[in-house]
């Protein structure tokens, strides 16, 4: 899925946590963590914006990538982040999320998801994300999710009218 689809997604499945910003963070940290980083060594090292070539990629980012979209790595850092604060951090479940839509969405001809790495080399053959119907599908959805947020917030919203309504005495 795309990096901006990501942080929407994780925004709409952890808005009713107190920290939703932290779980669209989270949601976000598998792609930043290897191709916006590898965008920022592009930009001062290499030929800037555009679409790299695959074969120009260095092999540190593909480590990256499979660094932070594998569930192992992801379930071993979950689990010391429990054991350090005694409690789930929920927001930080946008991450296992990222990854498991990734799985399905990336085909085995372009960015396969190693979600087993190191364990296995094993990926699943998903549809491609970066088809038009599938980037209209996912867009509407989301502007749909987050519609519904919206709506919902509006509607528990405290009327102003009854807050500040003197009682007769």
């Amino acid at each position: 899925m795309d990096y901006f689809a990501h942080g929407f997604w994780s925004y709409i499945v952890f808005h009713w946590t107190k920290r939703p910003w932290l779980a669209v963070l989270f949601g976000l940290l598998p792609d930043t963590l290897s191709w916006a980083v590898y965008f920022f060594y592009r930009l001062i090292f290499q030929e800037g914006f555009g679409k790299p070539m695959l074969e120009k990629i260095p092999d540190w980012v593909y480590m990256l990538y499979n660094i932070s979209h594998s569930l192992i790595v992801c379930t071993v850092v979950l689990t010391v982040v429990f054991l350090i604060y005694k409690k789930w951090i929920y927001e930080m479940l946008a991450w296992p999320l990222a990854i498991i839509v990734d799985v399905f969405t990336h085909t085995r001809d372009f960015l396969p998801t190693p979600f087993l790495w190191p364990l296995s080399t094993y990926v699943f053959d998903g549809i491609s994300w970066g088809t038009r119907g599938f980037m209209i599908t996912n867009y509407v959805l989301i502007v749909s999710g987050l519609t519904i947020i919206i709506i919902k917030r509006l509607k528990n919203r405290p009327n102003p009218a009854k807050i500040y309504k003197r009682k007769k005495v």
